[in-house]
Formats: C-alpha cells, structure tokens, sequence
C-alpha cells in the first residue's frame, strides 16, 4: 500500500464511523488515472475523492471552446437532422399534390383550395420545428445550441474543493416529497450531506474541462442515449454511460434521473427524461449529460416523484 493510500486509510478510521476498506482501485477515464480507496458503509458503497484547489467549474459558451470530436460529430447531428426534415417536407407535399389533383380532377375546387390552405399551415409547423430544432444547416444548429447552452448551463468559475467521502451512486428518494426544499432539508441527514453545486460538479468531471465527462466524443454514446434501458446485461458491461468515472462514481448516465443537491431551486443530472421522451434532438437532449446542467424545479411543483429524483450522499473529511 503506497503512504498515500495509507494515509486516507488513517484518516477515514479517525472518524470511527466503522468504514470497511474493500479495496484500491484504480480509475481511469478520459486521460486522468486516479487510485482511490473502495468503501462500505452500512451495506452501501462509498469512495474517497481527493479534492482540488482552484478548479474550474461552469460553462460559457463564449469562452469555452468545443474540442473538436464534438463539433465533428454535432456536424453529422446536424446534417441528419437536416435530412430527415427534407424527407419530410418532401413526403408531406407529395401527399398532399396528389390529394389536391384528385380533387381537381373530381371537379371539387373548394375541397382543392382547402387542401392548399392546409398544406401551407402543415409546411409552415414543420419548418417552425426545423427552426427550433435548428435543422436548418449548420449555421442554424450551432446558434440554437449555444443558445440554449447559455440558459442551461451553470456559470463559468473556480471554486476550491475538498476531501470526501461519496456515494458510488446516487439513490431514489423513497417517497414522493412536496417540494424540493423540503427533499433538500429531509435528506441531509447527520453525519451525511448532500454535495453542493461545486462539489456534484467536481464529482462529475474529476476537474477535467470537456463538456462531456468521457471526453470530446459523441461516438459509442449517442446510440446509448437514444436507447436507454433496451441494453441488454452484456451490452452495459461496455457502456459509456454505464461506466465508472474517473473518481469511481456512476454519474449523469441517464436523463432521467435528476439528482438532489444541496439547493432548494434546481437538481443536477437529468430533466427527467422530457427532452428525450419528446424527441426534442440532440440541441436540448445532450446538455442534460454534462457536469454543468441545471434542471431548473418550479416553486409551485408540489410533489418530487419517488422514480425520478435521486440523492447522493457525501462526507466532507476534516
């Protein structure tokens, strides 16, 4: 065991909560190796996670550039997003001209001018969605998604982080709460906490400065984020979103799952699966698995629903 390892061992034991060592484990995600100590608490397990000073946290889409895997393979979002809404907008006239001919050809001018009239409110919807859905070219795309980045996303900063004990894996709350509030004060429960803001983003990315935890890629992950809970057993075994971080942790891998934090007004990790089950695109469904999303939780909500929301306990080490 190196001194290092045995000195977070002599600390963990100081506090005499009664953590049983499992194992040294070694990390290794997107370029940053770490060696760590596998806990068990309770039947739960933990990991300790070293901290950093001056860490650079948040997103600014105006300042943060966008490693070049992932433009290349939003480029190919794009341009499939295009294609499928030509195919569309194709099939949708075609539908309609023949429509409109039989009715000419039947003598029916009113029922032709109706079908016209239609025919301009479906293209204008459907070209409406392609805006929003910045299908539009490449130019449209990027623009949409740093817009919607910029509302999303959590500010650029720095922020000092510390030693902790956390949870492998965040956990469903165990019943419908009333409010996020309240989750928030109901689950810190002493010698637990939940982390903050800095710290769950700290957690999600080790401290490294891609968008994604897993690096400046899209490829391998896409068809996992698109087809949530259809991998079989085996196929999970060589997920990306499935796989442990490069702190030991099991983190934003599935939008669904929004996790509670030490904050009354958003959670981290997920929007519940709306943009994905909406078919929304990639613009408003990919931010959701990045380190900085907020989900933002309405003051009126009253009631957090036991198979949605999540928590994860930390344990700052003095």
């Amino acid at each position: 065991m190196s001194e290092l390892l045995a000195n977070i061992r002599s600390r963990i034991e100081a506090l005499g909560m009664g953590f049983q060592f499992i194992r040294t484990m070694k990390t290794n995600m997107n370029g940053i190796k770490r060696e760590t100590w596998l806990l068990e608490y309770e039947g739960d397990q933990f990991v300790f996670v070293a901290g950093q000073k001056n860490v650079t946290l948040g997103w600014d889409p105006s300042k943060c550039p966008l490693g070049k895997g992932i433009l290349e393979d939003l480029r190919e979002e794009s341009a499939a997003g295009f294609a499928y809404y030509q195919e569309e907008l194709a099939y949708l006239k075609e539908r309609y001209q023949k429509d409109i001919q039989k009715a000419n050809a039947d003598g029916d001018s009113s029922k032709a001018g109706t079908l016209r009239s239609e025919l301009v409110e479906e293209l204008e919807a459907l070209e409406g969605e392609m805006e929003e859905s910045g299908c539009m070219g490449w130019d449209n795309f990027i623009t949409r998604w740093n817009q919607h980045l910029s509302q999303c996303l959590s500010p650029l900063r720095t922020a000092d982080i510390g030693d902790m004990i956390v949870e492998v894996d965040s956990r469903y709350i165990e019943k419908d709460m009333p409010s996020l509030a309240q989750a928030v004060r109901t689950l810190k429960q002493d010698p637990f906490t939940l982390a903050t803001e800095d710290e769950w983003e700290y957690l999600c990315n080790g401290g490294a400065r891609t968008l994604f935890r897993w690096g400046d890629t899209l490829h391998g992950v896409l068809e996992e984020i698109y087809n949530i809970g259809t991998a079989d057993d085996d196929e999970k075994t060589f997920s990306i979103l499935n796989r442990q971080n490069m702190l030991g942790l099991l983190i934003t891998y599935d939008s669904y799952k929004m996790e509670i934090i030490d904050d009354p007004t958003y959670t981290k990790g997920g929007d519940g699966g709306c943009s994905l089950c909406g078919g929304d695109g990639p613009i408003y469904v990919l931010p959701c698995y990045t380190a900085f999303y907020r989900e933002q939780v309405p003051e009126y909500m009253d009631n957090l629903s036991k198979h949605y929301y999540s928590y994860r306990r930390i344990l700052r080490l003095p």
